[in-house]
Protein backbone atom coordinates (compact mmCIF):
# COMPACT_ATOMS: atom_id res chain seq x y z
CA UNK A 1 0.00 0.00 0.00
CA UNK A 2 1.33 3.46 -0.88
CA UNK A 3 1.05 6.29 1.58
CA UNK A 4 0.05 9.74 0.51
CA UNK A 5 2.99 12.05 0.23
CA UNK A 6 3.08 14.81 2.83
CA UNK A 7 2.74 18.09 0.94
CA UNK A 8 3.34 20.33 3.93
CA UNK A 9 6.65 22.13 4.11
CA UNK A 10 8.42 22.90 7.38
CA UNK A 11 9.68 26.38 8.08
CA UNK A 12 11.32 27.53 11.28
CA UNK A 13 10.05 30.88 12.55
CA UNK A 14 12.21 32.04 15.46
CA UNK A 15 13.19 28.39 16.02
CA UNK A 16 9.55 27.23 16.14
CA UNK A 17 8.63 24.69 13.49
CA UNK A 18 5.57 25.67 11.50
CA UNK A 19 3.99 23.90 8.54
CA UNK A 20 3.05 25.73 5.39
CA UNK A 21 1.14 24.25 2.50
CA UNK A 22 3.65 25.28 -0.12
CA UNK A 23 6.42 27.71 -0.82
CA UNK A 24 5.13 31.19 0.09
CA UNK A 25 6.25 34.76 -0.25
CA UNK A 26 7.88 36.16 2.86
CA UNK A 27 5.33 38.98 2.85
CA UNK A 28 2.44 36.49 2.95
CA UNK A 29 4.05 34.59 5.83
CA UNK A 30 4.57 37.83 7.77
CA UNK A 31 0.97 38.97 7.16
CA UNK A 32 -0.34 35.59 8.33
CA UNK A 33 1.57 36.11 11.59
CA UNK A 34 0.49 39.79 12.01
CA UNK A 35 4.05 41.00 11.51
CA UNK A 36 4.15 44.45 9.97
CA UNK A 37 6.89 45.97 7.84
CA UNK A 38 7.60 48.94 10.08
CA UNK A 39 7.98 47.24 13.41
CA UNK A 40 10.26 44.29 12.74
CA UNK A 41 13.55 43.22 11.18
CA UNK A 42 13.46 39.91 9.32
CA UNK A 43 16.18 37.52 8.19
CA UNK A 44 15.83 34.36 6.12
CA UNK A 45 18.65 31.86 6.60
CA UNK A 46 20.72 34.59 8.31
CA UNK A 47 20.26 37.09 5.44
CA UNK A 48 18.53 40.34 6.37
CA UNK A 49 15.56 41.00 4.12
CA UNK A 50 14.47 44.63 3.87
CA UNK A 51 10.70 45.20 3.76
CA UNK A 52 10.86 46.27 0.11
CA UNK A 53 12.06 42.74 -0.75
CA UNK A 54 9.41 40.85 1.25
CA UNK A 55 7.25 40.63 -1.91
CA UNK A 56 10.11 39.05 -3.89
CA UNK A 57 11.54 36.49 -1.44
CA UNK A 58 10.05 33.01 -1.23
CA UNK A 59 10.22 30.88 1.93
CA UNK A 60 10.42 27.14 1.41
CA UNK A 61 11.05 23.84 3.12
CA UNK A 62 13.68 24.00 5.87
CA UNK A 63 14.16 27.77 5.72
CA UNK A 64 14.88 29.57 8.97
CA UNK A 65 13.09 32.89 9.42
CA UNK A 66 14.15 35.15 12.27
CA UNK A 67 11.98 38.08 13.31
CA UNK A 68 13.14 40.70 15.79
CA UNK A 69 11.06 43.65 17.02
CA UNK A 70 12.68 47.00 16.34
CA UNK A 71 13.29 49.15 19.37
CA UNK A 72 13.48 52.88 19.82
CA UNK A 73 15.66 54.79 22.21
Amino acid sequence: MRHAKNTHLKVYLNNEEICIGSRVLLKDLMVSRSITEGGFSVAVNNRIIVPEEWKQVFVGNGDKVTVVAKTTR
